[in-house]
């Protein structure tokens, strides 16, 4: 390859347009840089998007920045350092070190309670959290506002901003979350009461995870919360967040903490064992405003086996040909399934889960169970037979915060039943009214494959399959096709896109929820070049699918917490 280029004795990795990243002469350090060199770009355009200014060089800064990616000479863990906005020569910011994902263990026999994160993902992304922790305090020194970097307040926005851009590199790596200390109080001396007010006062450190926890916190609260945009915050910007609060809200200044923490005693009552995994626990709402949503993951299949013997049923294969006795083989699969809870609204949820109106309540260990339901099985001449009256399977449930699953697993492969499960959620400490859903979740572990002679007959009694293409691309197609026919197009043809452009506003209307957009923000996207991203969602919540019940953990009393 060629030969790098130097700046001094620093290797450099990229110029771009606004940046200049460097890096020390070894293998981690280089990977960090090139990490960097691919998001500086987008990720100035989104600083200044909210910082509303235009940090630019040749526009408002006659320098571009200078990004130093340094070894770690003790092996610890990714630091940052800027010495803010300099208007006499470029800002510099410097990346020391970083996380490392370290090799990866060997299996264990049973899986784990918890799947680990990516940690390849997370080792890319780290040094792009520091990067923007740094750059946004060169944003707050260049614009003014009132944001000082050095203090509790600054640094709870420069938090704030790296995790929004950079989740993974922040929760992943173990850098967050870092509320949970303002929430708890602790540590010392002096020890440190639970959520001092540090809205109305500002400590002059940046080093103090307490005090500026408070500030991430309270951030938080003005966006998610109250519903002010972030720039606003980042615009409104007084001496201290009481301040901000004030010009933001329009209320007194004195309003900001009292209303913040009456908010926070309300479902966290006292409590000063906190473990929230995220630094945004917001919105918080009244029962009569939260939500649980219960949705059945795919099930995963274990022990299949096809019966040797086939069964014979009378069936019509198709239009054009009478019925006749084919055979059949029965299939059998025992299935583990998990089903997902979520609370919306809660700080830290309780779960009760039902099962067809039966609680079942034993944590962290299968346990069994018989529910009163009946176990059919649909034959393929599309009877239906009745094989048990209840059905007995193992049940888990794995809590995390604001998210429960449980799991489901057939102990025999003889019918199939669909079970109504039910999840109800409330504040855990706080004795309030449960809200709750319900969701039918079914167990089939019996399905019929079919002989040779009526795989033959399907293709030979149905002279045609019709398949219609739903796609923006089928539809496209379609609509140049109808426009190059000469004549009228058909009824059929036409309602078959109108199919398709309900289908597809649903689809956008889905997705405009989901990534907080407006519908016309979506269609915007969809017609443009890089596809669709959403506006700043909250930080992903924990991910349900990780959690994992290890299977020699049963009422037997092995695997107890």
């Amino acid at each position: 390859g060629t030969m790098p280029n130097f700046f001094g004795e620093y290797e450099i990795v990229a110029q771009t347009k606004n940046f200049l990243v460097v890096c020390d002469n070894d293998a981690q350090s280089r990977i960090r840089a090139q990490n960097v060199a691919g998001v500086c770009e987008p990720d100035l355009q989104r600083l200044n998007d909210l910082f509303s200014t235009n940090f630019e060089a040749g526009h408002t800064s006659d320098h571009g920045i200078l990004v130093f990616v340094l070894a770690d000479p003790q092996g610890g863990i990714g630091r940052g350092a800027n010495y803010g906005y300099e208007t006499d020569q470029s800002s510099r910011i410097y990346i020391v070190g970083g996380f490392t994902a370290p090799p990866p263990p060997p299996p264990p026999a049973d899986p784990p309670p918890t799947t680990p994160p990516n940690l390849i993902n997370a080792a890319i992304e780290s040094p792009r959290l520091i990067f923007v922790a740094e750059l946004a305090e060169i944003l707050m020194h260049f614009t003014g506002y009132g944001w000082n970097p050095r203090n509790s307040m600054g640094e709870g926005l420069s938090i704030v901003l790296a995790t929004l851009l950079h989740p993974v590199g922040y929760y992943d790596t173990g850098e967050g979350p870092r509320i949970n200390e303002w929430l708890n109080g602790g540590g010392g001396p002096p020890v440190n009461p639970p959520r001092a007010d540090f809205v109305a006062r500002t400590e002059n450190s940046d080093q103090n995870r307490y005090t500026y926890g408070c500030a991430i916190l309270f951030i938080n609260y003005l966006v998610s919360q109250r519903g002010y945009p972030l720039k606003d915050v980042i615009r409104a910007s007084g001496g201290s967040l009481a301040q901000t609060y004030a010009r933001l809200t329009g209320e007194p200044e004195n309003a900001a903490y009292s209303g913040f923490n009456a908010l926070l005693q309300k479902h966290i009552g006292n409590t000063t064992t906190n473990g929230m995994l995220r630094d945004n626990i917001f919105p918080l709402f009244d029962p009569e405003r939260r939500s649980v949503t219960i949705t059945a993951g795919d099930p995963i299949d274990t022990l299949p086996s096809t019966d040797a013997a086939p069964v014979q049923f009378d069936v019509k294969p198709g239009m054009m040909c009478p019925s006749a006795k084919y055979d059949f083989f029965r299939f059998h699969q025992q299935v583990e399934r998990p089903v997902y809870a979520r609370a919306r609204g809660t700080a830290t949820a309780s779960f009760r889960w039902s099962i067809e109106g039966i609680d079942v309540a034993v944590r962290k260990k299968w346990t069994s169970v018989t529910i009163n339901n009946p176990v059919t099985v649909k034959n393929p001449d599309g009877k239906r037979q009745t094989v048990a009256n209840s059905v007995t399977f193992l049940y888990a449930i794995a809590d995390t915060w604001n998210g429960s699953v449980l799991y489901l697993q057939t102990l025999t492969a003889n019918g199939n039943c669909s079970l109504k499960i039910t999840a109800a959620a409330r504040e855990a400490v706080v004795n309030d009214a449960e809200v709750s859903a319900s969701e039918q979740v079914n167990l089939d572990t019996l399905s019929w494959l079919p002989g040779d002679a009526i795989k033959k007959d399907w293709k030979r009694c149905n002279p045609f399959f019709a398949h219609i293409d739903t796609t923006i691309w089928g539809m496209s197609a379609k609509l140049s096709d109808l426009k190059n026919r000469p004549d009228p197009p058909s009824e059929r043809s036409v309602l078959q896109i109108v199919a398709a452009v309900h289908e597809l506003d649903r689809a956008v209307e889905q997705y405009a929820k989901a990534g907080f957009l407006t519908v016309a923000d979506v269609w915007n996207q969809i017609g443009s070049p890089g596809g669709l991203r959403s506006n700043d969602a909250p930080a992903q919540e924990p991910d349900l699918t990780r959690l994992r019940i290890a299977r020699g953990a049963t009422n037997e009393g092995r695997g107890e917490p």
